[in-house]
């Protein structure tokens, strides 16, 4: 994934073409089994610092692949370490949403519109000097995830009971899950079919073979980050090749949904 941001960019023009970049690397990761591979691998062993996005840490990776722990040069500062000299004019550029201030016409409260992404400079600690850091991963969720706190963060109501030979299936009203000794596979069918919610295909015309590639990802993603192996989405992710016109410029919705399914979880396990 390395490759460099043209020189001669600059204020919107570079921003646009980041936001236009990541379309690109998003698909690009999810249709490779060996692309996702390795982000889930970086993804999982501390890339996320700072709280950025996975969509951010795709764009530090295809400018610098050996990024491992990112921060602006003032949150760097703070943590009693400077930007080297030399690293000065090589930042990571990443994107910062743009966000204004609304009236709403009918109740008169107010609230925060986007209104596009601005690029912003931040460094990796190899570009740094300075005091020793810890480079845990502080929100990390580490061991087993019960089944009973995926529940707690699911859209829907969840019933575990049979139907047929389906593992779970999704409706409007409720997620089934069927019981399993395996609890770590039910907790990958719940989060398939929280995906498939999320993703919203319950009312998009995808094809179903698309519909399930998609949401096998979304659990590939999150089952990696909660060190829960399911390698049957493998599978699933092997098929891309069929549908990726179809699929086009949804790596970014991929990616939100895995990380709007991991915030969760961490949420409700450090209650």
């Amino acid at each position: 994934m390395k490759n460099e941001i043209p020189k001669n960019l600059y204020g919107k023009e570079l921003s646009q073409f980041l936001v236009s970049k990541l379309s690109t690397l998003a698909d690009e990761i999810v249709q490779d089994k060996e692309q996702l591979d390795k982000f889930a691998e970086k993804w999982t062993n501390g890339l996320k610092f700072h709280n950025y996005s996975m969509n951010n840490c795709i764009l530090a990776l295809f400018q610098r692949p050996d990024s491992s722990l990112l921060a602006g040069k003032k949150k760097w500062s703070e943590m009693g370490r400077t930007v080297k000299k030399q690293d000065l004019k090589k930042p990571i550029r990443i994107l910062a949403p743009i966000k204004v201030k609304m009236e709403d016409e009918n109740s008169g409260k107010y609230y925060f519109a986007l209104r596009g992404f601005r690029y912003v400079n931040v460094f990796d600690v190899k570009q740094t000097k300075g005091k020793k850091i810890d480079f845990g991963h502080s929100d990390k969720v580490v061991g087993e995830v019960r089944f009973e706190v995926m529940k707690k963060i699911s859209p829907l109501p969840v019933k575990v009971e049979y139907e047929g030979l389906s593992n779970g299936s999704v409706t409007p009203k409720v997620i089934r899950v069927a019981p399993k000794e395996n609890e770590a596979s039910m907790v990958a069918t719940l989060i398939h079919e929280i995906a498939h919610y999320e993703l919203g295909h319950l009312t998009n015309n995808f094809s179903k073979k698309a519909k399930e590639i998609e949401a096998e990802t979304v659990s590939y993603l999150v089952c990696s980050y909660l060190n829960l192996k399911n390698e049957k989405a493998k599978f699933y992710i092997g098929n891309w090749g069929g549908d990726a016109e179809e699929l086009a410029d949804r790596g970014k919705k991929i990616l939100m949904v895995s990380e709007k399914i991991i915030r969760k979880i961490n949420k409700a396990v450090l209650k």
